[in-house]
């Protein structure tokens, strides 16, 4: 899974990277609130710990902006401010977590544990234009017709419902969803997205994919 660390304290982002890495995360690190929202903006990360005291913007101001771009990704608060009147403005911010510091690694990887999990419990469902994906039972619905996909298909297909722009690198296809194996190529994920088409015009959506060298991106029919 990817995570994005967001913190002033480039010593303590780059900590942090370094012991999740060891916990088997990938992991970005930014040191400024503007930065931390255009990493989110453009890329999918599977979540955010989210310091709240930064330069440019606070983590509060961080928090509030992503919820109102209807960005779900779990968020998980930083803060050496621990008053119960701070938590409970970074949870009605729409944070999911809130540790405060100092913290032990071993309890950071716990909550992250706890909170992603969670995230992937509310998540199997993704809803875009008039198709459903059903990420449990790796089905794709639009109004009662319905096709089983292949895990790749369903992967794919997530990866791009959940991107803001609706559009994906495709080395991040081929990261996320084949972990980076050394056999696939754009070629693979061109073969894919093929096999998607064919089920989005057989389901007469009008939802369809384009692919080009370096990018696949979700597009409607007018």
């Amino acid at each position: 899974m990817r995570l994005l660390i967001a913190d002033d304290e480039e010593n303590l982002a780059q900590a942090l990277k370094a012991v999740l890495e060891d916990a088997g995360y990938t992991c970005d690190v930014c040191f400024d609130g503007n930065s931390a929202i255009r990493f989110i903006s453009k890329e999918i990360y599977d979540g955010l710990i989210l310091d709240i005291m930064m330069p440019e913007k606070n983590g509060y101001e961080v928090l509030s902006i992503i919820r109102k771009k209807k960005i779900d990704i779990p968020i998980l608060l930083l803060s050496a401010l621990s008053e119960v009147d701070d938590k409970v403005r970074g949870f009605d911010l729409g944070a999911n977590d809130y540790l405060s510091k100092p913290f032990s690694t071993k309890e950071l990887i716990a909550r992250i544990k706890v909170m992603l999990k969670e995230n992937v419990i509310d998540d199997s469902y993704l809803q875009y234009q008039d198709i459903l994906l059903n990420k449990k039972e790796e089905t794709l619905q639009c109004k009662n017709t319905k096709y089983q996909l292949s895990k790749y298909e369903c992967s794919i297909l997530s990866l791009l419902i959940r991107s803001e722009s609706n559009r994906v690198p495709i080395w991040l296809v081929i990261e996320k969803v084949w972990n980076n194996r050394v056999d696939v190529y754009k070629n693979t994920v061109s073969l894919y997205v093929s096999y998607l088409n064919r089920k989005l015009l057989a389901l007469q959506s009008k939802v369809y994919i384009e692919n080009d060298e370096e990018n696949i991106e979700l597009c409607v029919n007018i």
